[in-house]
């Protein structure tokens, strides 16, 4: 959450000329409920499986930058569908940079509320610990705009590609 996933990935997919899609924006067309209404009116099960089945009809689309909500806490089963066939880039940000940005957007909530700068220093100590040993780059999305970010992973990906 508030890495630069949904603006980063549109543009790495407009640079690759590939398909963009959002795992939120997904749940929330399918659903017709935003994420934290969904979360409160149906729990974390509910929320927990929609994201895999956004995830599950996501991957099979050829050429796409798929952002997973910030939200996203992958059990094995969403990273190893995630890893099957992708590329997987880790965005992230100093937990004050992150604040910043959330402070920012309205629409940037956890089901407890806006989070402080614990709450975000303790879901990027989880994100590492998780995708550690799946993701193919890291992005300081702090230290990078969005352009260079977007440069970069598309520069990798051809790389990566190139080496397949």
């Amino acid at each position: 959450m508030g890495s630069g996933k949904t603006v980063i990935g549109r543009n790495v997919a407009r640079i690759l000329d590939y398909q963009f899609a959002d795992t939120d924006e997904y749940i929330r067309d399918v659903t017709g409920m935003d994420l934290i209404k969904l979360f409160r009116k149906h729990g974390e099960i509910r929320f927990r499986s929609e994201e895999k089945l956004a995830i599950s009809k996501l991957i099979g689309k050829e050429k796409s930058v798929i952002a997973c909500g910030g939200s996203l806490i992958p059990t094995q089963e969403c990273l190893d569908m995630l890893a099957a066939d992708g590329f997987i880039v880790l965005l992230s940000a100093a937990p004050e940079i992150i604040k910043s940005r959330l402070d920012r957007k309205s629409d940037r909530l956890m089901p407890g509320g806006r989070p402080n700068i614990q709450d975000i220093n303790k879901m990027l100590q989880e994100r590492e610990e998780v995708f550690r040993n799946v993701d193919h780059i890291s992005v300081d999305t702090g230290i990078m705009d969005v352009d260079e970010a977007a440069k970069f992973i598309a520069e990798e990906y051809q790389k990566y590609l190139s080496a397949q």
